[in-house]
Parts: C-alpha cells; sequence; structure tokens
C-alpha cells in the first residue's frame, strides 16, 4: 500500500471522528428533523452558540447562530439589537404556540446558560418555521450589583450622620415594646378579675335591654304612645301648678286614683 493511499486513508478516519465527536456534544446534528426559530433579545446574559435549547426542562435542540442586527424592527413595531437562532427537534416543536416563553436560565448557581421555552396554550396558533419571536430578556446582574453597592452606601452613610438618632429610635422602640408587654400583663390580670367581669355582664345586659327598649319605641304601638304622651303634656302646660297640687292632694281623689 502506497504512502498516498495510507495518507488518504487517515484523513477519512479523522474526518469520520471529528463528525462523530461533534454528533455526539450536539454541535450538529444532520440526521435529525428539526425547525429553525428565531428569538430577539436585548440581552443575551452569556448565551452562546451551542448552548442548550429546552422544553420543559429537556435538551430539544442548541442555539445555531448570534447574529446583531441593531435598529431591527419586530411586527410590534419594538426595536430589538440580537437574533438569536435556535433548532429545535420535530417531535417538540408541536407543543410551542404563539403564546410561548422564551427565557434564557442558568443550570445550577454556576452552571452553563441554555434557552428555556415554556410550551404554549392549545388555543394559540402554532408557530411556523423561521418565525421570529421576542425573548424575554434575562436580568443585568451587574446592574444589579451595582445598584446594590450604592444603596448599601448611601444607607452607611445615612447611619453615620444620624448614629445618634438611629440608635435613640431603637431604645425608643425598645422602651415602647417593654411597656406595651407590661399593659398586656396587666389588662390579662384584670380579665380575670370577677368584680370587673360582673360589671361587664351588667353593662351587656343593660344594652341589651336598651336595644330592646329602642326597637319597641319604634313600633308602630310605641309612636302611638308618644303622641299620647305629648298631647298631654301640651294639655297640662295651661293648668295652675298650684291647683293641680291642691286637686291631688284631696283624700277622694287619692282613694280614686291610688
Amino acid at each position: 500500500m502506497s504512502s498516498q493511499i495510507k495518507v488518504a486513508l487517515l484523513f477519512i478516519a479523522t474526518l469520520i471522528g471529528v463528525v462523530l465527536f461533534g454528533y455526539t456534544l450536539g454541535v450538529f446534528q444532520p440526521f435529525l428533523n428539526q425547525n429553525e426559530l428565531v428569538v430577539a433579545y436585548n440581552f443575551a446574559g452569556g448565551l452562546e452558540v451551542g448552548s442548550k435549547v429546552r422544553v420543559m426542562g429537556i435538551p430539544v435542540g442548541s442555539v445555531k447562530k448570534i447574529e446583531f442586527a441593531p435598529g431591527h424592527k419586530l411586527p410590534s413595531g419594538e426595536e430589538v439589537q440580537l437574533l438569536v437562532h435556535v433548532s429545535i427537534q420535530k417531535d417538540a416543536w408541536k407543543t410551542l404556540r404563539q403564546d410561548s416563553g422564551f427565557f434564557i436560565n442558568l443550570a445550577g448557581v454556576i452552571g452553563e446558560k441554555y434557552l428555556e421555552i415554556s410550551p404554549g396554550s392549545e388555543s394559540a396558533e402554532p408557530l411556523t418555521p423561521g418565525q421570529v419571536l421576542r425573548g424575554e430578556d434575562p436580568p443585568r446582574i451587574d446592574q444589579l450589583i451595582s445598584q446594590s453597592y450604592g444603596l448599601a452606601g448611601k444607607a452607611l452613610e445615612f447611619f453615620n450622620k444620624n448614629e445618634g438618632s438611629v440608635i435613640e429610635t431603637i431604645e425608643t422602640m425598645n422602651k415602647l415594646a417593654v411597656n406595651l408587654n407590661v399593659l398586656m400583663k396587666q389588662m390579662n390580670k384584670t380579665s380575670k378579675n370577677q368584680d370587673l367581669q360582673g360589671l361587664l355582664h351588667d353593662m351587656r345586659t343593660l344594652s341589651s335591654n336598651l336595644a330592646y327598649f329602642s326597637d319597641k319605641m319604634r313600633s308602630p304601638e310605641g309612636e302611638k304612645t308618644l303622641k299620647l304622651v305629648n298631647t298631654l303634656i301640651h294639655r297640662l302646660e295651661g293648668l295652675d301648678s298650684k291647683a293641680i297640687h291642691k286637686f291631688l292632694q284631696e283624700e277622694g281623689i287619692k282613694a280614686k286614683l291610688f
């Protein structure tokens, strides 16, 4: 066997090995039935070419390309800066709908980034291959950390400038809590007093009687009685009080009345 044939066979074997290695890693899978989709973002959050695409946590594809597209407008009129081209297996494609969500997640605390797709509702229209959809931009961790540092600095500065006032406020709140605890204990002891319980019972009985009396006064009979009393008072206004007193003091009148 000539050296040229050996080199050709070695090249073919190396090429086959590279293809098998790439197929194992999922970089390219030419024998799978896949559909492509484009997801628009303004911040990719560390997503890379080759990152996994998952549906309900199951790997179903990968990121094929990340395209910078400044000023690209979606059908809704929103401008985006990044277009992420992904491939998705056809058996998982049928679970995706127009209302599906596209999120950039992290596998573990310090794991790799991947694109998670939430399945849509059955009432929504299915997706079409090559369609451009808007994804949910992940939070900017660097901005959150920067804002946290700024907030902590302002809080520390405020505490340093008002250290005395803060300490006095804490002491006042502590005293207030102690006094409230003492008051609650006294109220607990007072509630067990028999005289107080009797007084509360009498007050409840009196309020019940007043409520009953007021209900009776609002009845038709009560209103009629009040009208009669009012009429009697008006008739007695013009009489001589001395004559009335003398009239009531007579024995015959007393006997008839009492």
